[in-house]
C-alpha cells in the first residue's frame, strides 16, 4: 500500500478545476487553512478571487491543486480527518508543511516532496 499512494504523488489521473480544488480544500481541510496555503491574507480576500466568475493566478491555482492532491493522500491512506493536522505540524527539520506550500514556488520537485513526505506521514503506523 505505501508504495502505491508515493507512486501515485503528482500523478492525478482526473483534471479538475480550481474551483473544484479549492471546495474539497475548504471542505477536508477548513475555509481559514485553505486561504492560508492558497497565499490569501484572509478567507474574505480567498473568497474574493472567485467572484463574479474570475480565476486566481497560476501560483494560486497550483498552491490549491497540490492542497487537494494532499487531501487524496491522506484519503488513500484512510487517515481524511489528520490532512489539516499534518499541514500545520512542524516536521523534525522545523518546518511547517502549510508554510511551505503557502511559500512555494509552485516548482513540480518542491511539490512532489510535499506530497511524497505527507504519503509517508500518512501511512506511518502511530508511534514508529
Amino acid at each position: 500500500m505505501t508504495a502505491t499512494v508515493v507512486e501515485r504523488v503528482g500523478h492525478t489521473s482526473v483534471p479538475t478545476s480550481v474551483e473544484d480544488d479549492a471546495a474539497l480544500c475548504v471542505t477536508a481541510l477548513g475555509a481559514e487553512l485553505t486561504a492560508y496555503v492558497a497565499g490569501a491574507a484572509s478567507v474574505a480576500e480567498f473568497e474574493s478571487w472567485f467572484a463574479g466568475g474570475r480565476s486566481p493566478g497560476w501560483l494560486v491555482r497550483r498552491r490549491l491543486a497540490v492542497a487537494a492532491e494532499l487531501v487524496s493522500v491522506f484519503e488513500a491512506a484512510n487517515q481524511s480527518a489528520l490532512a489539516a493536522a499534518w499541514l500545520r505540524e512542524m516536521n523534525p527539520t522545523g518546518y511547517v508543511p502549510a508554510r511551505v506550500l503557502r511559500l512555494a514556488s509552485g516548482d513540480e520537485a518542491g511539490m512532489k516532496s510535499l506530497l511524497e513526505a505527507a504519503a509517508i506521514w500518512a501511512l506511518t503506523p502511530a508511534g514508529e
